[in-house]
Protein backbone atom coordinates (compact mmCIF):
# COMPACT_ATOMS: atom_id res chain seq x y z
CA UNK A 1 0.00 0.00 0.00
CA UNK A 2 2.32 2.70 -1.27
CA UNK A 3 -0.30 5.23 -2.28
CA UNK A 4 -0.67 7.80 0.50
CA UNK A 5 -4.39 8.27 -0.10
CA UNK A 6 -4.97 4.53 0.33
CA UNK A 7 -2.95 4.54 3.55
CA UNK A 8 -5.00 7.47 4.88
CA UNK A 9 -8.24 5.68 3.98
CA UNK A 10 -7.13 2.64 5.95
CA UNK A 11 -6.38 4.74 9.04
CA UNK A 12 -9.78 6.44 8.72
CA UNK A 13 -11.45 3.02 8.62
CA UNK A 14 -9.62 2.05 11.80
CA UNK A 15 -10.63 5.28 13.57
CA UNK A 16 -14.34 4.72 12.98
CA UNK A 17 -14.14 1.02 13.88
CA UNK A 18 -14.95 0.70 17.63
CA UNK A 19 -13.21 -2.69 17.75
CA UNK A 20 -9.78 -1.28 16.84
CA UNK A 21 -7.77 0.39 19.58
CA UNK A 22 -6.52 3.90 19.08
CA UNK A 23 -3.06 2.81 20.26
CA UNK A 24 -2.85 0.40 17.31
CA UNK A 25 -4.12 3.02 14.88
CA UNK A 26 -1.49 5.51 16.05
CA UNK A 27 1.25 3.13 14.90
CA UNK A 28 -0.15 3.50 11.38
CA UNK A 29 -0.29 7.26 11.82
CA UNK A 30 3.37 7.13 12.77
CA UNK A 31 4.11 5.41 9.45
CA UNK A 32 2.02 8.03 7.66
CA UNK A 33 4.07 10.80 9.31
CA UNK A 34 7.21 9.31 7.73
CA UNK A 35 5.49 8.84 4.38
CA UNK A 36 4.47 12.48 4.16
CA UNK A 37 7.70 13.63 5.85
CA UNK A 38 5.84 15.71 8.46
CA UNK A 39 7.90 16.32 11.61
CA UNK A 40 5.14 17.82 13.77
CA UNK A 41 2.79 14.89 13.11
CA UNK A 42 5.62 12.47 13.87
CA UNK A 43 6.44 14.15 17.18
CA UNK A 44 2.80 14.40 18.27
CA UNK A 45 2.13 10.75 17.41
CA UNK A 46 5.22 9.55 19.26
CA UNK A 47 4.16 11.42 22.39
CA UNK A 48 0.68 9.93 22.28
CA UNK A 49 2.18 6.46 21.82
CA UNK A 50 4.85 6.83 24.53
CA UNK A 51 3.15 9.24 26.92
CA UNK A 52 4.04 12.71 28.17
CA UNK A 53 6.10 11.90 31.26
CA UNK A 54 8.63 14.71 31.66
CA UNK A 55 7.11 16.62 28.73
CA UNK A 56 4.66 19.47 28.43
CA UNK A 57 1.18 17.98 28.29
CA UNK A 58 -1.41 19.38 25.87
CA UNK A 59 -4.50 20.88 27.45
CA UNK A 60 -6.90 18.34 25.95
CA UNK A 61 -5.30 15.93 28.41
CA UNK A 62 -6.46 18.09 31.29
CA UNK A 63 -9.43 16.47 33.02
CA UNK A 64 -11.56 17.76 35.90
CA UNK A 65 -11.01 16.13 39.27
CA UNK A 66 -12.68 15.97 42.65
CA UNK A 67 -10.42 16.08 45.71
CA UNK A 68 -11.27 13.67 48.51
CA UNK A 69 -9.69 12.68 51.78
CA UNK A 70 -9.82 10.70 55.01
CA UNK A 71 -10.38 12.79 58.13
CA UNK A 72 -9.56 12.13 61.78
CA UNK A 73 -10.44 14.01 64.97
CA UNK A 74 -9.44 13.50 68.58
CA UNK A 75 -12.46 12.18 70.47
CA UNK A 76 -10.79 12.15 73.88
CA UNK A 77 -9.94 9.18 76.09
CA UNK A 78 -7.58 7.94 73.36
CA UNK A 79 -10.40 7.63 70.88
CA UNK A 80 -10.75 9.16 67.44
CA UNK A 81 -13.55 10.02 65.09
CA UNK A 82 -13.08 9.39 61.39
CA UNK A 83 -14.67 10.46 58.11
CA UNK A 84 -13.51 8.55 55.07
CA UNK A 85 -13.75 9.36 51.36
CA UNK A 86 -14.96 12.89 52.09
CA UNK A 87 -15.10 15.63 49.45
CA UNK A 88 -12.66 18.35 50.52
CA UNK A 89 -13.44 22.10 50.21
CA UNK A 90 -10.73 23.15 47.75
CA UNK A 91 -12.41 26.53 47.22
CA UNK A 92 -11.10 27.76 50.58
CA UNK A 93 -7.45 27.01 49.85
CA UNK A 94 -4.76 29.38 48.65
CA UNK A 95 -5.64 30.17 44.98
CA UNK A 96 -2.48 28.55 43.61
CA UNK A 97 -3.13 25.29 45.45
CA UNK A 98 -6.86 25.47 44.73
CA UNK A 99 -6.38 25.88 40.98
CA UNK A 100 -3.90 22.99 40.84
CA UNK A 101 -6.48 20.70 42.44
CA UNK A 102 -9.29 21.55 40.04
CA UNK A 103 -7.91 19.28 37.34
CA UNK A 104 -5.26 16.72 36.42
CA UNK A 105 -3.16 16.56 33.26
CA UNK A 106 -2.80 12.93 32.25
CA UNK A 107 0.68 11.97 31.03
CA UNK A 108 -0.08 8.29 30.35
CA UNK A 109 0.29 6.78 26.89
CA UNK A 110 -2.87 6.16 24.86
CA UNK A 111 -2.43 2.41 25.43
CA UNK A 112 -2.35 2.99 29.21
CA UNK A 113 -5.45 5.17 29.04
CA UNK A 114 -7.27 2.47 27.06
CA UNK A 115 -6.30 -0.16 29.64
CA UNK A 116 -7.67 2.06 32.41
CA UNK A 117 -10.98 2.33 30.59
CA UNK A 118 -11.17 -1.40 29.88
CA UNK A 119 -10.43 -2.41 33.46
CA UNK A 120 -13.18 -0.07 34.75
CA UNK A 121 -11.12 0.44 37.89
CA UNK A 122 -11.01 3.36 40.28
CA UNK A 123 -8.02 5.65 39.84
CA UNK A 124 -6.60 8.50 41.87
CA UNK A 125 -3.52 10.68 42.32
CA UNK A 126 -2.38 10.76 45.94
CA UNK A 127 -1.55 14.23 47.24
CA UNK A 128 1.54 15.06 49.35
CA UNK A 129 1.27 15.57 53.10
CA UNK A 130 1.87 19.31 52.75
CA UNK A 131 -1.46 19.59 50.90
CA UNK A 132 -3.16 17.60 53.67
CA UNK A 133 -1.78 20.14 56.13
CA UNK A 134 -3.28 23.00 54.14
CA UNK A 135 -6.69 21.34 54.28
CA UNK A 136 -6.29 20.67 58.02
CA UNK A 137 -5.79 24.39 58.64
CA UNK A 138 -9.24 25.21 57.25
CA UNK A 139 -11.07 22.15 58.60
CA UNK A 140 -10.33 22.29 62.31
CA UNK A 141 -10.98 20.36 64.50
CA UNK A 142 -10.65 17.76 61.74
CA UNK A 143 -7.21 16.74 60.47
CA UNK A 144 -6.80 15.45 56.93
CA UNK A 145 -4.89 12.18 57.26
CA UNK A 146 -4.66 11.53 53.50
CA UNK A 147 -6.00 13.15 50.34
CA UNK A 148 -6.22 12.39 46.66
CA UNK A 149 -7.59 13.60 43.34
CA UNK A 150 -10.08 11.21 41.82
CA UNK A 151 -9.77 10.40 38.11
CA UNK A 152 -13.05 9.91 36.24
CA UNK A 153 -13.05 7.17 33.61
CA UNK A 154 -15.56 9.19 31.60
CA UNK A 155 -13.03 12.01 31.39
CA UNK A 156 -10.35 9.59 30.21
CA UNK A 157 -12.75 8.41 27.53
CA UNK A 158 -13.09 12.06 26.60
CA UNK A 159 -9.33 12.28 25.95
CA UNK A 160 -9.47 9.26 23.63
CA UNK A 161 -12.53 10.68 21.88
CA UNK A 162 -10.84 14.06 21.37
CA UNK A 163 -7.74 12.45 19.85
CA UNK A 164 -9.83 10.27 17.56
CA UNK A 165 -12.12 13.02 16.30
CA UNK A 166 -9.31 15.52 15.77
CA UNK A 167 -7.12 12.97 14.02
CA UNK A 168 -10.08 12.03 11.84
CA UNK A 169 -10.57 15.67 10.83
CA UNK A 170 -6.85 15.95 10.01
CA UNK A 171 -6.94 12.84 7.82
CA UNK A 172 -10.09 13.86 5.98
CA UNK A 173 -8.58 17.26 5.21
CA UNK A 174 -5.34 15.58 4.19
CA UNK A 175 -7.17 13.22 1.85
CA UNK A 176 -8.78 16.19 0.16
CA UNK A 177 -5.36 17.73 -0.39
CA UNK A 178 -3.76 14.59 -1.80
CA UNK A 179 -6.70 13.18 -3.73
CA UNK A 180 -5.38 10.24 -5.73
CA UNK A 181 -1.84 11.58 -6.02
CA UNK A 182 1.07 9.38 -5.10
CA UNK A 183 4.18 9.92 -2.97
CA UNK A 184 5.78 12.21 -5.56
CA UNK A 185 3.43 14.99 -4.44
CA UNK A 186 4.73 15.04 -0.85
CA UNK A 187 7.50 17.61 -1.31
CA UNK A 188 5.12 19.98 -3.11
CA UNK A 189 2.48 19.62 -0.39
CA UNK A 190 4.58 20.20 2.72
CA UNK A 191 3.23 23.71 3.32
CA UNK A 192 -0.37 22.59 2.87
CA UNK A 193 0.13 19.61 5.20
CA UNK A 194 1.56 21.84 7.92
CA UNK A 195 -1.41 24.19 7.57
CA UNK A 196 -3.83 21.28 7.90
CA UNK A 197 -1.99 20.05 11.00
CA UNK A 198 -2.08 23.52 12.58
CA UNK A 199 -5.80 23.83 11.86
CA UNK A 200 -6.71 20.44 13.39
CA UNK A 201 -4.27 18.63 15.70
CA UNK A 202 -2.17 21.73 16.29
CA UNK A 203 -5.27 23.55 17.48
CA UNK A 204 -5.90 21.14 20.36
CA UNK A 205 -2.20 20.75 21.13
CA UNK A 206 -1.52 24.48 21.46
CA UNK A 207 -0.51 25.89 24.80
CA UNK A 208 -3.35 28.41 24.82
CA UNK A 209 -6.22 25.99 24.18
CA UNK A 210 -8.01 24.64 27.26
CA UNK A 211 -10.87 22.28 27.95
CA UNK A 212 -13.84 22.83 25.66
CA UNK A 213 -17.03 24.27 27.15
CA UNK A 214 -19.61 24.07 24.40
CA UNK A 215 -18.38 26.29 21.59
CA UNK A 216 -15.92 28.15 23.85
CA UNK A 217 -13.04 27.17 26.11
CA UNK A 218 -12.52 26.89 29.85
CA UNK A 219 -9.52 29.19 29.75
CA UNK A 220 -11.38 31.74 31.88
CA UNK A 221 -11.94 29.25 34.68
CA UNK A 222 -8.18 28.79 34.99
CA UNK A 223 -7.43 32.41 35.77
CA UNK A 224 -8.04 32.17 39.50
CA UNK A 225 -10.01 34.97 41.11
CA UNK A 226 -9.60 37.15 38.03
CA UNK A 227 -12.35 35.28 36.22
CA UNK A 228 -14.85 36.25 38.89
CA UNK A 229 -13.64 39.84 38.91
CA UNK A 230 -13.85 40.16 35.15
CA UNK A 231 -17.36 38.78 34.92
CA UNK A 232 -18.64 40.94 37.73
CA UNK A 233 -17.03 44.18 36.58
CA UNK A 234 -19.16 47.21 35.76
CA UNK A 235 -21.84 46.55 33.16
CA UNK A 236 -21.18 42.80 33.37
CA UNK A 237 -23.01 42.48 36.69
CA UNK A 238 -26.10 41.56 34.68
CA UNK A 239 -24.13 38.76 33.02
CA UNK A 240 -23.30 37.30 36.43
CA UNK A 241 -26.99 37.34 37.39
CA UNK A 242 -27.91 35.66 34.11
CA UNK A 243 -25.29 32.95 34.61
CA UNK A 244 -26.51 32.32 38.16
CA UNK A 245 -30.09 31.94 36.94
CA UNK A 246 -29.09 29.56 34.14
CA UNK A 247 -26.99 27.44 36.50
CA UNK A 248 -29.88 27.21 38.96
CA UNK A 249 -32.19 26.06 36.16
CA UNK A 250 -29.66 23.43 35.12
CA UNK A 251 -29.27 22.12 38.67
CA UNK A 252 -33.03 21.77 38.94
CA UNK A 253 -33.15 19.68 35.75
CA UNK A 254 -30.12 17.62 36.76
CA UNK A 255 -31.52 16.77 40.20
CA UNK A 256 -34.88 15.83 38.70
CA UNK A 257 -33.28 13.33 36.32
CA UNK A 258 -30.17 12.23 38.24
CA UNK A 259 -31.63 8.90 39.29
CA UNK A 260 -32.60 8.14 35.69
CA UNK A 261 -29.10 8.65 34.25
CA UNK A 262 -26.89 5.63 33.62
CA UNK A 263 -24.36 6.42 36.36
CA UNK A 264 -22.49 4.19 38.74
CA UNK A 265 -23.10 4.71 42.45
CA UNK A 266 -19.69 6.35 42.77
CA UNK A 267 -20.22 8.71 39.82
CA UNK A 268 -23.67 9.65 41.11
CA UNK A 269 -22.14 10.48 44.48
CA UNK A 270 -19.51 12.67 42.80
CA UNK A 271 -22.16 14.51 40.78
CA UNK A 272 -24.18 15.09 43.95
CA UNK A 273 -21.09 16.47 45.69
CA UNK A 274 -20.44 18.88 42.82
CA UNK A 275 -24.09 19.97 42.91
CA UNK A 276 -23.64 20.79 46.59
CA UNK A 277 -20.46 22.71 45.79
CA UNK A 278 -22.25 24.81 43.17
CA UNK A 279 -25.29 25.44 45.37
CA UNK A 280 -22.99 26.58 48.17
CA UNK A 281 -21.49 29.21 45.88
CA UNK A 282 -24.84 30.33 44.47
CA UNK A 283 -26.10 31.11 47.97
CA UNK A 284 -23.44 33.81 48.29
CA UNK A 285 -23.92 37.43 47.30
CA UNK A 286 -20.79 37.19 45.13
CA UNK A 287 -20.32 33.55 44.10
CA UNK A 288 -16.92 32.60 42.74
CA UNK A 289 -17.79 31.72 39.18
CA UNK A 290 -14.43 30.09 38.57
CA UNK A 291 -15.34 27.50 41.23
CA UNK A 292 -18.83 27.08 39.76
CA UNK A 293 -17.29 26.60 36.32
CA UNK A 294 -14.84 24.00 37.63
CA UNK A 295 -17.66 22.07 39.32
CA UNK A 296 -19.72 22.13 36.12
CA UNK A 297 -16.62 20.95 34.26
CA UNK A 298 -16.38 17.98 36.63
CA UNK A 299 -20.06 17.16 36.09
CA UNK A 300 -19.55 17.48 32.34
CA UNK A 301 -16.62 15.07 32.49
CA UNK A 302 -18.66 12.50 34.41
CA UNK A 303 -21.73 12.72 32.19
CA UNK A 304 -19.76 12.61 28.93
CA UNK A 305 -19.80 9.11 27.54
CA UNK A 306 -22.64 7.68 29.65
CA UNK A 307 -25.10 5.41 27.92
CA UNK A 308 -27.90 7.59 26.61
CA UNK A 309 -31.54 7.13 27.50
CA UNK A 310 -34.65 9.28 27.17
CA UNK A 311 -33.52 11.63 29.94
CA UNK A 312 -29.88 12.07 28.92
CA UNK A 313 -30.40 14.58 26.03
CA UNK A 314 -32.50 16.82 28.30
CA UNK A 315 -29.70 17.09 30.85
CA UNK A 316 -26.79 17.30 28.40
CA UNK A 317 -28.45 19.94 26.23
CA UNK A 318 -28.98 22.22 29.22
CA UNK A 319 -25.46 21.48 30.51
CA UNK A 320 -24.01 22.48 27.14
CA UNK A 321 -25.90 25.78 27.27
CA UNK A 322 -24.69 26.56 30.77
CA UNK A 323 -21.01 25.72 30.36
CA UNK A 324 -21.02 27.69 27.12
CA UNK A 325 -21.57 30.82 29.22
CA UNK A 326 -18.21 30.48 31.02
Amino acid sequence: MNNISEWIDKIIEDLVNPNIKLSDTLLKVQVLAFKIENTVLKEWTEREINGYVGKDKPDYRRIPSATKGNLIQDAGFRGVWTKNNTLLPVEYLNPKIRDSLMSIKMDSSVAELERMIESKGSYQVNLPYVVCQEFSKIMEPWNVDSAWQKISLNSIEGIISTIKSTLLNFLLELNKEFGDNDNLSVMKKKKEINEIFDKTIGNISGEHINISFGNKTAQTTNTGDNSTTNIAAGEKIHQQIEIKSEVEDFLKILKEHLDNLDLSTEDKEDVSNEITRVESQLKRDNPKLNIVGAALNTINGILTGITANAFTPIVLEKLSQVVGMF
